[in-house]
């Protein structure tokens, strides 16, 4: 089993210690989805798949906010502790990163942390793993799509929500692991990470340019404006 060479457990009462607003608005937020997607059509998927669980799940700092308080809330600390040194930092095939709240051995339920899931788990399945079977997914309303993604993504006067990495980059959309890395302020061993494994999935933005981009093993540019959905992720 690969793992990314970082102490998971030495950085837990750096990310817990949140001002109680913040966690407020995320949980705010998170709820506000909820209502919009309340009346989703369900998925016809198998109850026994898991396959669109894996391949690293993107998510904004809202959801990893709301997640981060609801495993708070729910687990000991050494049970925190137990999470973060066993189920983070676990790569799959291709670099990318395993889910920490996927549950392999359920045959019914397969998410640890459903009702927290991310809005890309709620209306796509996820996008980074496609279908084995075919399957039709539900029609979900592209503008109550955005309404929801907007409040997770972005504040009232059009900024994004994210982390700022370096002075012109800052974090915008990642896994879980990710974003624990970078909310502990370990920004340099990040980056080495990054260089050693590409970014898995991870978006950053480059606030000079108002460019998005992943980056490759090796530190290269992956730009998502100059490329079609099926080279963003390779």
């Amino acid at each position: 089993m690969n793992r990314l060479s970082f102490p998971f457990a030495q950085i837990i009462q750096e990310i817990i210690d949140k001002p109680a607003d913040m966690t407020q608005y995320a949980n705010k937020q998170m709820a506000r989805v909820r209502d919009i997607l309340q009346n989703m059509p369900p998925y016809n998927c198998p109850s026994s798949c898991n396959f669109c669980c894996h391949g690293s799940i993107l998510m904004s700092y809202v959801e990893y906010i709301s997640i981060l308080a609801t495993l708070t809330e729910k687990l000991s600390a050494t049970e925190l502790e137990d999470l973060l040194t066993k189920r983070l930092g676990i790569l799959e095939e291709q670099g990318k990163l395993l889910c920490p709240f996927l549950e392999e051995e359920r045959s019914l339920k397969h998410c640890t942390l459903y009702n927290e899931r991310p809005l890309i788990c709620r209306v796509f399945g996820t996008t980074a793993s496609p279908c084995t079977e075919d399957i039709e997914n539900p029609h979900f309303p592209e503008a109550s799509f955005y309404e929801a993604y907007n409040l997770l993504y972005y504040v009232e006067d059009g900024s994004f929500i994210g982390l700022p990495l370096t002075e012109t980059q800052a974090l915008y959309e990642a896994p879980f692991d990710v974003w624990t890395i970078a909310d502990s302020g370990r920004v340099d061993e990040l980056l080495a990470l990054f260089l050693e494994h590409g970014s898995m999935r991870s978006v950053i933005c480059d606030v000079v340019e108002n460019r998005f981009f992943s980056i490759l093993p090796g530190g290269k540019r992956l730009y998502l404006d100059s490329l079609d959905s099926s080279e963003m992720y390779p």
